[in-house]
């Protein structure tokens, strides 16, 4: 029974890397702060920006705020994951503090843009994309104005910006149809917890179950455990 408890203590003891990607507007925030209240085990990965705070932003909370000198020095030592500046503000996400969070068997969940979720994928070959969408591209546009107060030209380069991301969706690993909070919520956690049990996740169980049940007999395990 003892055998059995160690090797089962190693499926996923290392937490999941889950990256969100989406249109402005498609409820990508909403739907991440729900799934956060229902499984406080997961966590959100806070950001760093070289903004200023706008009014109710707290440091530590909705994001680390940091002067552009201590920006550039995370990007030279390569400490964040991805970075972009938008406005001349810089925006990144701290390699440490997700691993930290990994490592304590938490799920970090990522809301990114495209081209950051790719420079994710590359450096994270574990990392889980998914892709956010509107049921419809009418309930976008109805979204994106009834949460803004953009002018009807702000609104169309809005949603044309909202195009080019929805093309890069077959990118990802999952699509999400974002029809109801409650729904695409219950559907998100069902795709972090199958993904629980992938390969990836269970290279720590698959290692410990060879150590322990193969190698005593196996000329192969070695070879196995090497590769």
């Amino acid at each position: 029974m003892s055998t059995e408890k160690t090797y089962f203590d190693k499926i996923a003891e290392y937490g999941q890397l889950i990256v969100i990607s989406g249109p402005n507007g498609v409820g990508k925030n909403t739907v991440i702060r729900q799934y956060l209240s229902e499984h406080p085990i997961a966590c959100r990965s806070i950001s760093v920006t070289t903004r200023e705070p706008r009014p109710g932003e707290e440091d530590g909370k909705d994001y680390f705020f940091i002067s552009v000198t201590e920006f550039d020095q995370l990007v030279r030592s390569q400490a964040l994951l991805e970075h972009v500046y938008i406005d001349n503000n810089g925006y990144g996400t701290p390699r440490k503090a997700v691993e930290e969070n990994r490592k304590e068997g938490r799920n970090v969940i990522l809301n990114v843009d495209v081209m950051g979720a790719m420079k994710i994928r590359a450096l994270c070959p574990d990392a889980t994309l998914i892709f956010m969408v509107p049921p419809s591209w009418a309930e976008l546009e109805r979204r994106v104005r009834a949460s803004t107060s953009l002018t009807d030209q702000e609104i169309k380069e809005y949603l044309e910006c909202a195009e080019e991301d929805i093309l890069c969706a077959s990118q990802y690993d999952y699509v999400l149809i974002n029809d109801e909070v409650d729904k695409t919520v219950r559907r998100m956690g069902q795709i972090i917890h199958g993904n629980r049990y992938s390969r990836n996740n269970m290279k720590s169980f698959l290692e410990s179950y060879i150590q322990g049940e193969l190698k005593p007999h196996s000329e192969f395990a070695d070879a196995i455990l090497s590769m």
